[in-house]
């Protein structure tokens, strides 16, 4: 398989600064996005910090190594971001409070690895089928998930917000990572966002923007942050597209 990718961030309308970070390694299989959060540009500083570590911890050193980065290796550089952003809140009055979400992709030959903290998702286009891979870390879908309420829809009616993270990089000592392993197949795209682009864009309208065989990744990624900005633009708006190829694909 050879990966396709796009990748787009946005401050938005509203925001003066955009506190998500996306990078990776599409070489190493590797994308991470991160939708940072606390006072001054402290959310900025635990985003970007947490897409760097994991890069450094990840990818380099293996360059010349034909070797997949692994679950458990995901894992525990996961946990070490989240111990480098503790420590850094501590040391600095300014960043006490910071934290991150964060979701990240490690694509093989066959198979995905994707790790999640926080609302951040992950999609999957396949064969006319856009399904969502991740659960949100968030209070509405905790409450949900325990029977407290039917839907999210129900449990909004009743007032209770949306936007309260249940985990976070940063919150405390040691963070629960959601981790799957699922298969790849040649033609999937798999859309990796901040909740920037999910909490103003609806699904059907995610799934037909990347439907469009008009348009290229790039564009495709450039379509969904116009999209969210254009439906209000009230937060920070990060993207990364990766489309599933042969290796023979003309």
């Amino acid at each position: 398989m050879i990966l396709d990718v796009a990748m787009r961030t946005d401050k938005g309308v509203v925001r003066e600064q955009n506190e998500d970070a996306v990078g990776g390694d599409p070489v190493a299989g590797l994308v991470i996005l991160a939708d940072g959060m606390g006072g001054a540009n402290a959310g900025e500083v635990a985003s970007g910090l947490a897409v760097d570590l994991l890069v450094s911890q990840l990818v380099t050193g293996r360059r010349q190594s034909d070797g997949r980065i692994g679950g458990q290796e995901l894992l525990d550089a996961m946990q070490g971001v989240n111990q480098a952003i503790l420590e850094l809140s501590q040391q600095i009055p300014e960043y006490q409070g910071m934290g991150t979400t964060l979701v990240v992709g490690v694509f093989g030959e066959r198979s995905l690895i994707h790790a999640h903290v926080g609302d951040s998702r992950l999609y999957r286009l396949r064969l006319g089928l856009f399904e969502q891979l991740t659960i949100d870390h968030t209070l509405i879908q905790e409450m949900v998930n325990v029977g407290d309420f039917v839907s999210i829809d129900q449990a909004q009616s009743a007032g209770v917000p949306v936007n309260v993270l249940s985990r976070a990089f940063g919150s405390e000592a040691d963070v629960e990572v959601a981790l799957t392993e699922a298969d790849i197949e040649p033609g999937d795209l798999y859309l990796f966002c901040s909740d920037g682009l999910s909490g103003m864009v609806t699904d059907q309208e995610m799934q037909s923007i990347l439907e469009n065989q008009k348009t290229d990744l790039m564009q495709q990624a450039d379509g969904l942050v116009d999209l969210a900005c254009g439906m209000g633009g009230i937060d920070n708006i990060s993207v990364i597209l990766v489309r599933v190829m042969r290796s023979d694909a003309k």
